[in-house]
C-alpha cells in the first residue's frame, strides 16, 4: 500500500497535466481478506486503508462483497467520514439502498457515468445482517439506459467473475468500459467483448492501470491505451504510509498473536520414519514394515495432503488489507 501512495502521489496527483482530467477508481474487494468477522486489528487496518484511500482523492469505489466483512454499517459511516464514496447499484440494507447506484463526473468536458454491481455471493453472516443482493442483470436493465441519455462514456465497477461479466453483456447494453474485481485471470491488455472493454489488474492489489480512452467527434469511445503498472518492490514507498503501518502492525503484534503450547513436543513424521529406518537396518531388516509398508514414503505422502488441504487458495483482485 505504502508503494501505492507514493506511485499516486507522483505520477497522479503531482502531475500538472492531470489535474482534472482523471479519475481514480477501484472496483472493490479492496477492505478485508475476506468475508469473515474481521478482528479488532483488521477493523484498525481497514481504517487505515480508508485513510490512504481518502488521501489518493479515490474518485470512488465499488462496495465489494468483502468490503462488508466489518458490516456495511462499518463501511458506510467510515467512508462517509472520509469523504470517500461507495458505490453499488443492487446492495440492500433492511430493504433501503444504502449507497448511489452512480455517480457522474466531468472530465475535460466529458460526462462519465460510473456504476458499481455487488457480488450476490455474499456470505451467510453478512446477509443476515438484513443484507440482500438484487440481481445485477435486472438493476443494469433499468440503469445502464437511464445514464446512457445523461453521459458520454459508461464505466461498470464490478465485483462479479469475468465469467459472470461475460454473462451480463449478453443481456445488457451500452456499457463501455468494465473494472473487474471478482474471479478471473489478469488482464495485461484490454479485452473486448462486443463493444465492451473488461480491464482487471494483479490480484492483491499488486498493481495499477492507467487507462486512456480515446473518443472520436460523436463522443462515442474508440479506444483504449492502458497500462498495468506492477508494484515492485523495487519501487519507492510513501515514508509517511509506511510509518503508519508499521506502527498499526507494532500495536497489535502483541494482542492479536496466540500461541499454542502443546503438552509433548511436536512430533515430525520424517524424522520418526528416519529413526524407525534405522532401528530396522540396524536389527537388519529393510526399511519396509511387516506389512510391506515404507514409513518413510507413508511420512512424505502424508506431509504432501497436509499441505494440499492447508496450502493458501489463490485470491482475488483485492488490494487485501496490511497485515
Amino acid at each position: 500500500m505504502a508503494r501505492r501512495v507514493r506511485w499516486i502521489r507522483d505520477n497522479v496527483q503531482n502531475n500538472v497535466q492531470n489535474h482534472g482530467n482523471f479519475l481514480l477508481l477501484d472496483a472493490g474487494n479492496f477492505l478485508f481478506r475476506n468475508e469473515s468477522a474481521p478482528s479488532e486489528a483488521a477493523l484498525a487496518s481497514a481504517r487505515l486503508l480508508l485513510d490512504f484511500y481518502r488521501d489518493m482523492s479515490y474518485t470512488a469505489l465499488c462496495a465489494g462483497k468483502r468490503d462488508l466483512a466489518g458490516s456495511i454499517i462499518f463501511l458506510s459511516k467510515e467512508a462517509d467520514k472520509r469523504g470517500l464514496r461507495p458505490l453499488s447499484s443492487n446492495l440492500r440494507y433492511k430493504d433501503k439502498a444504502v449507497f448511489e447506484p452512480y455517480a457522474i463526473f466531468d472530465v475535460n468536458g466529458i460526462k462519465v457515468g460510473v456504476l458499481a454491481i455487488t457480488s450476490p455471493e455474499l456470505d451467510q453472516r453478512i446477509k443476515a445482517d438484513n443484507v440482500d443482493v438484487l440481481d445485477p442483470s435486472d438493476r443494469l436493465k433499468l440503469l445502464v439506459p437511464e445514464l446512457k441519455n445523461r453521459v458520454d462514456v459508461i464505466i461498470l465497477l464490478s465485483n462479479l467473475s469475468e465469467f459472470e461479466d461475460r454473462k451480463l453483456l449478453s443481456t445488457v447494453d451500452g456499457i463501455d468500459i468494465i473494472i473487474q474485481s471478482g474471479q478471473g485471470k489478469q488482464l495485461y491488455q484490454p479485452l473486448k467483448v462486443g463493444n465492451t472493454y473488461l480491464l482487471r489488474g494483479d490480484i492483491k492489489g499488486r498493481s495499477i492501470g492507467k487507462c486512456v480512452v480515446k473518443l472520436n467527434s460523436q463522443k462515442d469511445v474508440q479506444g483504449l491505451n492502458n497500462e498495468l503498472h506492477q508494484l515492485k518492490a523495487s519501487l519507492p514507498v510513501d515514508r509517511a504510509a509506511t510509518s503508519k503501518i508499521k506502527g498499526l502492525k507494532q500495536k497489535y503484534s502483541s494482542t492479536e498473536v496466540t500461541t499454542i503450547r502443546p503438552s509433548d513436543p511436536a512430533k515430525n513424521p520424517f524424522l520418526e520414519a528416519i529413526e524407525k529406518a534405522k532401528r530396522n537396518k540396524m536389527k537388519g531388516d529393510s526399511t519396509k514394515s511387516r506389512d510391506g509398508s515404507n514409513p518413510l514414503l507413508e511420512a512424505i505422502e502424508k506431509a504432501k495432503k497436509n499441505k494440499v488441504e492447508g496450502g493458501p487458495s489463490q485470491s482475488d483482485n483485492s488490494t487485501d488489507n496490511l497485515f
